[in-house]
């Protein structure tokens, strides 16, 4: 929890409602890296039947507080504009176009703009055109309602009460929160007076072996599940048996799902956590005292899985400053404790989940403790047939479900859910069985490129193939376009290249400098093709000049590549374009590094011109080539490319 939210609940007890809007705006954000980094994005929210439009603004307007000063003011931050664009009804009409008049004018400036509303298509045109992600409030997890639970009517629930709740809808829940310890008697009231409720699909079957797209950490789980049988029969050892790992991956790639998988594989309990129920506890002393608990509940249980969530947050010793630095040092130590403990941890295997890996402290990763980290990815097409076969549970059975699992790239294991779910819905309003059409009818549409527009991310991602051919440091596995693009609000690639890098101890700078041309290599291809570049290198966290920018900055003021050897930031930190943008001299340097290699990329291209038509014609008719493929064309026209990877 950060300091401004800190703050504000020790000022104002938001209600129960309002704190549960908070835990749902809060993980919704946690997609979109524009607000970890705290840059002004452009994001639209659908809220669907969850928490009213006002909620969600306050609830936005306090994550974007830049400051603690900002708290006692009673006007809206001033740094977050909400966009009106409530739907037509009989007493308004529909005005799309003030909308949009307001949305060039605000763009203008440096804020952060929000639009907030039920359905994706009550949203501008114009703000799907220019909004860094549009995405949608799903419902509030069962450690979100524990701690609303612990926070807003000092009611402590076991994991499992709060888990069954999550089938309640918001105002259920916001009836029975109310009510204090009586809230067992409110929902004991709506569910007898209602005929049909929706929970989530039950776990019964869930295992190791019915999850799809774990990569890793299905291999990683199935190992664990022999060496703690063998522990338990005495013939292994505790020191022998993996202690923790460390998962990462996208929002809603499965890593909760994967802990209850892993624990009925594994025949133990599971026990799940998280910073966000050990600050619901209080103060410092309270969270401590709340995680040392944790442990002890863990200890009672083992043999168990103790799952912490959103381990992120925890915080990273290296990159503390300020007045909090004490209370992140205290926290992350307090854990360290807890996970190196004299009383032990035999029988506790520690599985933590998070987003954002770089943000961990490397000593939560040491042999012991977590020891290793396994990324899960978004699942690939048979995985989401298989992710989807199983929110179906049975049913469409004989149906061939290839072509829509083929159509829901960049989905996650919870997107997919939710698609399923509205598609169940949508039959059971119309009192039927399931059909196929109820998921063709919920498939995202698509946009195909133009030709033109085709060509142009042809050029652009060919010229990075051909400057890491020649320059780059590591092993060239695929090259990828795509011909459309699905109109969901979520952006993804609409290309890319794919590289294994190369086990190596040091890079020097020669290495960096290879990197920032292999960054810039595909505006350079654009401009050597088109005469100008287009918009899609550029603009958001992640592209290819932002990227650039970090690199050519860290290379000056971090790793002493530059004209100085002072060390100014740390690398991987948000103050890395903090020190960028206050001092001019660096910025100049820096500008001076990113001419230079943009420079050098496109002399490159200028060189490998029939290599680099060779490989733009054959994205044009395939969209993908494996690396093999990239090498062999480019072989193909010129025979001093490089082989050694």
């Amino acid at each position: 929890m950060s300091d401004v939210l800190r703050h504000y609940y020790q000022q104002k007890k938001p209600g129960f409602r309002a704190f549960l809007a908070h835990c749902i705006v809060r993980r919704a954000l946690r997609s979109v890296p524009e607000m970890k980094l705290w840059l002004p994005p452009v994001i639209g929210i659908v809220a669907g039947e969850k928490p009213p439009v006002g909620e969600i603004q306050d609830a936005l307007t306090l994550l974007c507080l830049s400051n603690l000063g900002e708290l006692s003011n009673s006007h809206p931050d001033p740094l977050t504009v909400f966009l009106d664009c409530e739907p037509a009804s009989a007493r308004r009409p529909r005005q799309p176009e003030k909308a949009e008049q307001e949305l060039l004018i605000v763009l203008k400036g440096n804020r952060a703009i929000f639009a907030v509303v039920e359905e994706e298509e009550h949203l501008p045109v114009l703000f799907q055109n220019v909004a860094d992600a549009v995405i949608h409030l799903e419902k509030p997890t069962a450690r979100h309602i524990r701690a609303a639970f612990s926070y807003c009517a000092g009611v402590d629930i076991s994991l499992e009460e709060a888990e069954r709740l999550t089938k309640h809808s918001l105002f259920d829940l916001t009836m029975a929160g109310s009510r204090g310890k009586s809230w067992r008697k409110v929902l004991d009231a709506i569910t007898n007076g209602s005929s049909e409720t929706e929970g989530r699909p039950e776990d019964d079957g869930l295992s190791l072996d019915t999850l799809a797209g774990l990569g890793d950490a299905g291999e990683w789980g199935k190992e664990l599940a022999v060496d703690l049988e063998e522990w338990r029969t005495g013939k292994l050892p505790w020191l022998d048996v993996n202690r923790g790992v460390l998962l990462a991956g996208p929002p809603g790639t499965g890593k909760t799902t994967y802990a209850k998988a892993l624990a009925k594989s594994c025949g133990v309990e599971l026990v799940a956590s998280s910073l966000a129920q050990w600050q619901s506890a209080g103060h410092l002393g309270d969270l401590l005292k709340a995680m040392r608990k944790t442990f002890a509940d863990s200890r009672k249980t083992a043999p168990c899985i103790l799952f912490l969530d959103e381990f992120d947050s925890i915080g990273d010793r290296r990159f503390v400053q300020g007045d909090n630095a004490l209370y992140v040092v205290e926290k992350i130590n307090g854990l360290l404790e807890c996970l190196d403990g004299v009383e032990g941890r035999e029988g506790i295997v520690v599985v933590a989940a998070c987003n954002y890996p770089e943000l961990v402290d490397p000593a939560f990763l040491r042999p012991g403790r977590l020891e290793q980290t396994i990324r899960i990815p978004l699942p690939d097409r048979p995985a989401r047939e298989q992710i989807l076969r199983w929110h179906l549970k049975g049913t469409l059975e004989g149906d061939d479900l290839s072509d829509i699992s083929g159509r829901l790239e960049g989905y996650s294991g919870a997107d997919i859910e939710k698609l399923a779910r509205d598609a169940r819905r949508a039959a059971r309003k119309e009192k039927r069985d399931l059909r196929r059409d109820d998921l063709v009818s919920r498939l995202p549409g698509r946009i195909a490129f133009s030709q033109e527009d085709l060509r142009r991310i042809a050029v652009h991602e060919a010229g990075h193939a051909i400057v890491q051919a020649k320059v780059g440091e590591g092993e060239i596995l695929r090259l990828k376009i795509e011909p459309d693009l699905a109109m969901r609000g979520t952006q993804r690639e609409v290309g890319y290249l794919e590289i294994r890098k190369s086990a190596i101890k040091g890079r020097t700078r020669r290495d960096y400098e290879a990197q920032l041309m292999v960054h810039l290599a595909g505006l350079a291809a654009e401009e050597l093709v088109f005469g100008e570049i287009a918009d899609g290198g550029g603009g958001t966290v992640g592209s290819d000049l932002a990227s650039a920018t970090q690199i050519a900055t860290e290379m000056e003021a971090s790793l002493g590549f530059g004209d100085s050897l002072v060390h100014l930031v740390p690398s991987g930190s948000k103050q890395v374009r903090e020190v960028l943008l206050s001092d001019h001299t660096l910025r100049r340097r820096v500008e001076a590094s990113l001419d230079k290699a943009y420079e050098d990329a496109r002399a490159i291209l200028e060189e490998n011109k029939p290599a680099h038509q060779a490989l733009v014609d054959a994205l044009m008719q395939r969209y993908k080539l494996e690396g093999r493929e990239v090498l062999e064309i480019i072989s193909g026209t010129d025979s001093s490319v490089r082989r050694a990877f």
